[in-house]
């Protein structure tokens, strides 16, 4: 039985080393801004879980057997989906739009039997708050932080963890993969967890 992460996340890859889960790494090649660019008026919820679907179902459909894991996360305020900062100044109307409230992480996960393609989806939101940001604080983040590869500038378990008053959900959510969604829909699957560990 074999589990296929269809991501090149490093962060998604380290949750499931932690976890002594085998796993292999196929990348989806999915156009991420086509599907954004065709959902324009959905909801961050339908978008991330679309996702995440057109990840996992795009590398079942190259295998014979295995599941097929996909995600997608974003970070939301107030209905606004805030992606990788493209510069500094970017990043620091990120922060300031952080600063002193709270906003959503939101991950959609799939997973799909490529035996005989049923998937399985859900979407997690964990509501993560900031406290009151001080202007040398988002310059001294901007010259150390690795932010350019983040969704909404940030790595809870890195230097933002400085910033963050509190958490409300799955911790794993914000760093990348929700754990107990991604077990649960294993079980939908009937599959226990237990079959990908390693030396398990």
């Amino acid at each position: 039985m074999k589990l296929i992460l269809a991501s090149l996340s490093p962060r998604r890859r380290e949750i499931l080393e932690m976890l002594n889960i085998n796993f292999q790494v196929v990348n989806s090649c999915v156009d991420e801004e086509k599907i954004q660019s065709k959902m324009l008026e959905s909801t961050p919820t339908e978008l991330v879980s679309a996702l995440s679907r057109a990840k996992s179902q795009a590398v079942a459909f190259q295998l014979k057997d295995g599941f097929v894991l996909g995600a997608d996360t974003v970070v939301v305020l107030d209905q606004k989906i805030y992606g990788k900062p493209a510069n500094a100044r970017s990043l620091r109307e990120m922060l300031l739009a952080f600063s002193d409230r709270t906003h959503q992480v939101l991950t959609g996960v799939t997973i799909t039997d490529a035996s005989n393609s049923r998937c399985v989806s859900s979407v997690a939101l964990t509501e993560v708050s900031f406290r009151r940001l001080e202007d040398y604080e988002i310059d001294w983040y901007e010259k150390h932080a690795k932010y350019r590869d983040k969704a909404g500038g940030y790595a809870i378990q890195e230097q933002a963890a400085l910033f963050i008053s509190s958490i409300n959900g799955c911790y794993y959510n914000v760093v990348g993969l929700p754990v107990q969604e991604t077990l649960n829909l294993l079980a939908q699957l009937d599959v226990n967890w237990k079959e990908f560990l390693l030396n398990g």
